[in-house]
């Protein structure tokens, strides 16, 4: 059996390798007014989170199709909860990324659209922690993006396109 803690540190480490790049790339292929350390901790726990949840969708399978090779595999509620759980998660942690991504390309403060979402992924995981501790994952996850965005919001309000009266003062009809 694979060894869990050597999984989850290297889902860690793949997310805040994946936060530190993503937020380099959207430096470098257009302007972003939030600082790069809050920019790259959002990314990072939003990668965390996405990342584990993909691993639990493959986990769930990969022992589910050993059961299956074996010739002991039962479709039980079980296994429908732990694949629709995981793909529940795992969307709502996509949107929560297409919330933050709408944000910096200034079509949209979305920061509304974001606490949304993130209160849904808490809401959801919340029964989860009493039967693993790593339910809490989402929580924290959720909390700490919600934290940040909200301690550094001046900078994500200045990526907001101007109004259309605004373009107008500048470029006359």
């Amino acid at each position: 059996m694979i060894d869990t803690q050597i999984v989850d540190s290297a889902l860690i480490v793949l997310a805040l390798l994946s936060g530190m790049l993503f937020a380099h790339l959207l430096y470098r292929s257009q302007q972003v007014a939030v600082k790069r350390l809050p920019l790259f901790l959002v990314m990072a726990f939003c990668f965390w989170s996405l990342f584990n949840w993909a691993g639990h969708l493959v986990a769930v399978s990969y022992v589910n199709v050993k059961l299956m090779l074996q010739g002991s595999f039962v479709y039980s509620f079980r296994f429908y909860s732990l694949m629709l759980m995981g793909v529940v998660f795992l969307l709502l942690i996509l949107q929560q990324l297409r919330c933050i991504l709408s944000m910096l390309r200034g079509k949209d403060f979305g920061y509304h659209r974001l606490k949304q979402v993130s209160f849904v992924i808490i809401a959801f995981s919340l029964p989860i922690i009493p039967l693993n501790p790593i339910g809490s994952l989402p929580i924290i996850s959720s909390v700490v993006i919600l934290t940040i965005i909200a301690v550094t919001r001046k900078q994500w309000e200045a990526q907001k396109q101007p109004a259309l009266e605004d373009v107008q003062q500048v470029v006359p009809v």
